[in-house]
């Protein structure tokens, strides 16, 4: 997993999504702290998804779907409290029989200081190719 420091009221992650392939996501909280996470074109800043929630209650999580129709994906997280958070980032990839890449699961979690539980926040991200690559 990448360690990924948030130090600042706002952070943006560069995410590994191919244009064309459809997103499932799925976020959750177990938090004091208000978390607003995005997924966004980083050129444009178009979103394509958005959560925002404050609950240490991790059901239900809002869930969203789409299809990538750009190349650079930001994962955006905004926390209005100055709170110093760890954000940890890791992905695996399957291959079909030709070697192309079929699916790619992200998941995204992230802890305040206070304790050492990766549960304040977390994004999972199904990522499979359409049929008419």
């Amino acid at each position: 997993m990448n360690k990924i420091a948030l130090m600042e009221d706002d952070k943006t992650v560069k995410l590994s999504i191919p244009r064309g392939y459809y997103v499932f996501a799925e976020m959750s909280t177990m938090s004091d702290f208000n978390v607003k996470m995005m997924l966004r074109d980083a050129q444009s800043q178009k979103v394509s998804f958005e959560g925002e929630r404050q609950s240490k209650d991790a059901l239900p999580p809002i869930r969203g779907f789409y299809q990538c129709d750009y190349d650079e994906t930001e994962l955006h997280i905004h926390i209005e409290e100055g709170i110093d958070l760890d954000l940890r980032v890791d992905s695996t990839d399957l291959y079909d029989q030709n070697e192309e890449l079929a699916v790619r699961t992200v998941t995204a979690v992230g802890r305040d200081l206070a304790d050492d539980k990766y549960n304040d926040f977390m994004l999972h991200l199904t990522i499979m190719r359409c049929n008419d690559l």
